[in-house]
C-alpha cells in the first residue's frame, strides 16, 4: 500500500531525471563549449560565499583590476583613486600629465578599494589622490562612523606600505536630491567630510576641500555640474582640475 502511494512521486522524479539527462545530452551535442562553461562553474552554485562575493564585486570590478595589473607602473605614478566619479574623469588630458593614472572603479566603496590596494601600492606611487565614501552611504547603507572606520584602514595601509607617497584626501562631493530623491542626505556627507579632515590631520596627509567648490546655496551639488545629481559633467571636471592641479609634483 505504501509503495502504491509513493508511485506517482517516483514516476515524477524519474521523469524529471530523464528530462535533465536529455537536456544535458543535447547541450553536449549541439553546444559543447557552453556545456563546458556550465559544468566548469557548477561548483559556484554550491559555493555560496563565492556567489555572494560575485554579487558584491561585479565583472566590471574584476575586469578593471585585471587591466590595471597589465598596465605599466612606476614610482613616478600619480594615482587618481576612487569610485565612478574618479573613473569617469579623463585625467591625463585634464591635467596634461602622462604620469597620471586613473584607478577609479565605478561602484567602489572603502571596502572594495581595500581589497584592491595591493595593485595600487606595489610600486609605491609618487602621489595618491583619494576620493571614496559616497557609495558606502548610498549603496551599502553604512553610517558615517562605519564609513570613516573603513576609510581609516585605507590610510593605515598607505602609511605601512607606501610611507613616502604623498597622500591627498579629497572631500566627498555633495549630491542633488532635487534631481533624484534617493541620493544621500548632504548633512551626512558634511559629517563624513569633517571626519575625513580629522583623519588627514591624524595621519599628516593633505585634505582637499572639493565640496565647497561644487555646492550650491543649499549645500547640494550645483545643477550646473550634473545630470543625475551625483555624477559630473565636463564643466565639473574642469573645476576639480583647477582645485587639485597645484598639488601635482610637476608644479612643485
Amino acid at each position: 500500500m505504501a509503495i502504491r502511494e509513493q508511485l506517482p512521486l517516483i514516476i515524477s522524479f524519474s521523469f524529471i531525471i530523464n528530462i535533465l539527462c536529455l537536456s544535458i545530452l543535447g547541450l553536449l551535442i549541439y553546444s559543447p563549449s557552453r556545456a563546458f562553461y556550465i559544468f566548469s562553474n557548477l561548483k559556484n552554485i554550491f559555493d555560496f560565499k563565492k556567489v555572494s562575493n560575485l554579487n558584491i564585486y561585479p565583472p566590471y570590478y574584476w575586469h578593471k583590476i585585471h587591466q590595471f595589473t597589465k598596465l605599466p607602473q612606476s614610482e613616478s605614478d600619480i594615482i587618481m583613486l576612487g569610485d565612478s566619479i574618479t573613473d569617469e574623469g579623463e585625467w591625463i588630458e585634464l591635467l596634461s600629465n602622462i604620469n597620471v593614472k586613473n584607478r577609479g572603479i565605478s561602484g567602489d566603496t572603502t571596502e572594495r578599494i581595500l581589497d584592491r590596494l595591493e595593485t595600487i601600492l606595489r610600486t609605491k606611487p609618487k602621489q595618491i589622490f583619494l576620493m571614496v565614501g559616497i557609495n558606502d552611504l548610498i549603496n551599502v547603507h553604512k553610517s558615517v562612523a562605519q564609513t570613516l572606520a573603513s576609510y581609516e584602514k585605507i590610510l593605515h595601509e598607505f602609511r605601512e606600505k607606501t610611507p613616502n607617497s604623498k597622500i591627498f584626501i579629497q572631500s566627498v562631493l555633495p549630491v542633488n536630491n532635487k534631481i533624484y530623491l534617493y541620493w544621500q542626505d548632504n548633512n551626512n556627507i558634511l559629517k563624513l567630510n569633517i571626519g575625513l579632515r580629522e583623519l588627514a590631520t591624524k595621519y599628516n596627509y593633505k585634505y582637499i576641500d572639493l565640496f565647497s567648490h561644487f555646492a550650491d546655496s543649499e549645500n547640494k551639488l550645483d545643477i550646473r555640474y550634473t545630470k543625475d545629481g551625483l555624477h559630473l559633467n565636463g564643466e565639473a571636471y574642469l573645476v576639480w582640475k583647477s582645485v587639485i592641479e597645484k598639488y601635482f609634483v610637476n608644479r612643485e
